[in-house]
């Protein structure tokens, strides 16, 4: 009996032992290949490979087209505002450095058209070119165009490799994507991943939508090309979102439709020349439209601009507008989007609700106003002091974020001008000169014309809420 025992013993060992490794098996296979058809097994073990060989073969093409982009700008290396406030009240010599930045680009045509991000190129005096084959070149730059943070470039070159601007709107999440650039000066560096996200808002620039992917990007890939696997570029990757320095895999590019109608502008025009209806909206969810007894989601008008397209055309304060030209308003940043890409002249076709009335309106699109601007440009011109400056408005207010709607903005700064020289920068508003405040650009004229070139006067500016004093020396 102990015998048969130990037997039976080893026997149910043994079927343990057995049945334990062929479930085992049986499992593996199941969660390896679940109710894959042989076809499909077959596909499926063939997709990576072949993702991989289509790697080869794109960044053989695209790759001698993606450029380094090197920046030179000049900076005061004294703060405005601060310690040595009294240093620049008792006109102390100013330093100047010279800084440079890099970042990547690529080329859109065989004749030297060079995209990168606004941000790589601001403020820069000299933008310099390396080429795959390390060759220098000086770039030409076309224009800048912050709202969508885009710049073009050019140099004069013939028949380069260049790479398309392909359909951004057919990129899909899950597709394969490759990043190339030059991140920490690590020249041509591929990466790949996927679209991992689309219609991403980050609050960067003023019009966004951008393509979010897990492609490795770092410092210095802003500008360079986001490719699919036609060797198209879908995106021009601009930034990251990280808690350091480094990718955690989370990047994002500017989508390619939106840099083509950037392109053609500066091209054509050297700025950017968008649609316009003159209203404030905001998204209004299922759920907040429930809480404000509306009939729909959509993007509600919050403020209605005086002898704008869209009071002429009847729009009101808190309508609620759902569709454009016929297509679902999905959120205010889509609606914006659309607005912005449509010309001047254009009429579209404006769906909303009021109350809970549905109406239907034509808008005709004009452009932003910018007589104003181009008289204050004329005018700033006269005074030499190599800025320009215009009346401030509750508009422009709300387009700097401005502390205040008074006084004068400073549109623009030359570069090596007057202005640039005593510390003065974009965005800034001079609300004073001597004690007196300043509501007009002929105001400050009429108060330059009784000093002496060489003489100083003192600025009350409004620099990001703070308010201060600064000396400025005017011109011989």
């Amino acid at each position: 009996m102990k015998k048969i025992g130990i037997i039976a013993g080893a026997s149910f060992l043994a079927g343990a032992i057995f049945f334990a490794l062929s479930f085992g098996f049986l499992q593996k296979t199941v969660n390896e290949q679940p109710f894959l058809s042989p076809a499909v097994a077959r596909a499926e073990s063939l997709a990576l490979p072949t993702a991989a060989n289509n790697f080869v073969s794109i960044v053989k093409k695209v790759k001698p087209a993606v450029v380094k982009v090197i920046s030179e700008s000049i900076v005061q290396n004294r703060s405005t505002f601060g310690d040595d406030f009294f240093d620049q009240f008792f006109n102390a010599p100013q330093r100047q450095e010279k800084r440079s930045g890099e970042g990547s680009g690529f080329f859109i045509s065989a004749d030297g058209y060079i995209l990168t991000n606004n941000h790589v190129v601001k403020d820069a005096v000299k933008v310099k070119i390396l080429n795959i084959d390390k060759e220098e070149f000086i770039a030409k730059i076309i224009g800048t165009d912050p709202k969508t943070d885009l710049a073009l470039l050019k140099i004069n070159v013939k028949d380069v490799p260049y790479v398309a601007l392909g359909d951004s709107s057919a990129a899909e999440v899950g597709e394969w994507v490759l990043a190339i650039g030059n991140p920490f000066g690590q020249v041509s560096t591929v990466t790949a991943g996927i679209i991992s996200a689309k219609g991403r808002q980050l609050g960067l620039a003023q019009y966004e939508d951008f393509l979010q992917t897990d492609a490795a990007i770092n410092m210095g890939n802003s500008g360079g090309p986001l490719i699919n696997m036609k060797g198209e570029a879908i995106g021009i990757n601009s930034t990251i979102l990280t808690p350091s320095a480094g990718n955690i895999g989370i990047g994002f590019a500017i989508p390619a439709n939106m840099a083509k109608k950037v392109v053609g502008d500066l091209k054509a025009k050297g700025k950017v020349v968008r649609g316009w209806f003159g209203i404030q909206i905001q998204d209004i969810n299922e759920g907040d439209a429930k809480d404000l007894d509306l009939v729909a989601a959509g993007a509600l008008i919050g403020r209605v601009e005086d002898n704008s397209p869209a009071q002429r055309a009847g729009l009101k304060r808190y309508d609620l507008i759902v569709a454009i030209n016929g297509k679902p308003v999905k959120s205010s940043a889509d609606l914006q989007m659309e607005i912005a890409n449509s010309a001047p002249g254009d009429e579209i076709e404006v769906t909303i609700f009021r109350n809970r009335d549905k109406l239907s309106l034509k808008v005709k699109v004009s452009e932003a106003p910018d007589a104003a601007k181009e008289l204050a440009v004329a005018e700033s011109k006269t005074l030499n002091l190599g800025m320009v400056l215009v009346k401030n408005t509750p508009a422009l207010a709300r387009e700097y974020e401005l502390k205040t709607s008074k006084g004068l903005v400073i549109e623009n700064v030359e570069r090596g001008g007057a202005a640039d020289e005593n510390g003065l920068k974009t965005g800034d508003v001079i609300l004073g000169v001597n004690r007196s405040e300043i509501d007009s650009v002929e105001q400050f004229k009429r108060i330059l014309a009784s000093r002496r070139g060489g003489s100083k006067i003192f600025l009350l500016l409004n620099r990001n809420g703070e308010e201060r004093y600064i000396p400025f020396s005017l011109p011989e």
